[in-house]
């Protein structure tokens, strides 16, 4: 799969990887993953991946790529997204990533 951030649709897409033949070597889109970003903050929102690719570690790994770009670009992140947040609780290496919550006021 390659994942690739959209911006213009604010999220990160997970495409098979294209056939030879098709020029473009974009695939059929698998899922992605909508995020805000803010103040260095990048929002998770919501990871979704269609139903013909469930079971296949698809939402797993764009995540993976988001929470790889966010560290290469010095945000932190905010798991709004339950499906994050539970990557987040599992690996623990991306734990420095994790945005403070804020005090109440």
């Amino acid at each position: 799969m390659i994942v690739n951030d959209v911006p213009e649709l604010a999220r990160f897409e997970g495409r098979l990887e294209g056939r030879p033949e098709d020029p473009a070597g974009a695939g059929d889109l698998a899922g992605y993953l909508e995020y805000h970003r803010f103040d260095g903050v990048w929002a998770l929102n919501h990871a979704f991946t269609f139903p013909a690719y469930r079971g296949r570690g698809v939402a797993a790994e764009i995540t993976r790529a988001a929470l790889d770009a966010a560290r290469e670009a010095g945000a932190q992140v905010r798991p709004i997204c339950p499906f994050v947040a539970d990557y987040l609780d599992t690996h623990p290496e991306y734990a420095d990533l994790a945005a403070p919550e804020k005090a109440e006021q």
